[in-house]
């Protein structure tokens, strides 16, 4: 289970109902400054962008709708562990511009230790999943907004919440070599998230990834 998953991985993290009742103690308006994310004090209402899509979210209730698309088909409305991580943020995350600079996973804190495990759960995943399919992996990023980098193969930067932006870059396979892939993230990334978390970010994209395909 994902609430397992957290409490195994991060002894700090707890579980969906935990950062649930913490964002409800806390004052919207204070999230609001705090993450510069926009909130309607009549309706009671953030907005948020999430992987390109336009959302509401109420407090206290966290009651979460789509702008853009049905509720049913809208990442945000039904991933628990899209839930969660948004929770995270408006909690304990800080907010910070990106550089333009690009991290990668070992960079993060404490992500040389979390390594092996995003390497195999997100980076293999990802070759695997595209490395010999690159008009599908471009034509999900161009719904993505992906920007095209110079990197690898073929890579695009696109942005997870606004403001802060993952890289997926990949190299193709062939007879000789098996495809290969990297994950960045923008530098303003280690305020945001834990490198814990961030293996979970990379599990929501991928789970999208794959449904778009």
């Amino acid at each position: 289970m994902l609430q397992e998953q957290y409490d195994k991985h991060n002894l700090q993290m707890q579980p969906y109902h935990h950062y649930l009742a913490e964002y409800q103690s806390m004052d919207p308006a204070d999230i609001s400054r705090h993450l510069g994310i926009p909130y309607d004090e009549n309706a009671g209402l953030f907005q948020v962008k999430f992987m390109e899509k336009n959302y509401t979210v109420s407090h206290p209730k966290l009651e979460i709708h789509c702008l853009d698309k049905e509720d049913a088909q809208a990442v945000l409305c039904h991933d628990i562990h899209a839930k969660i991580l948004v929770l995270r943020y408006f909690t304990e995350g800080d907010r910070m511009e990106a550089t333009g600079n690009l991290l990668s996973y070992r960079d993060l804190p404490w992500g040389e230790v979390y390594y092996r495990q995003f390497y195999g759960r997100c980076i293999m995943r990802l070759a695997r999943m595209f490395g010999n399919r690159l008009n599908t992996f471009q034509a999900i990023m161009k719904g993505l907004k992906g920007k095209k980098k110079e990197y690898g193969d073929i890579a695009y930067e696109f942005q997870f919440l606004e403001g802060l932006s993952l890289c997926f870059v990949l190299w193709a396979g062939d007879e000789e070599f098996p495809p290969s892939a990297q994950i960045l993230f923008s530098d303003n990334f280690p305020l945001a998230y834990a490198a814990e978390d961030v293996a979970y970010i990379g599990d929501v994209v991928l789970d999208y990834m794959k449904k778009c395909k």
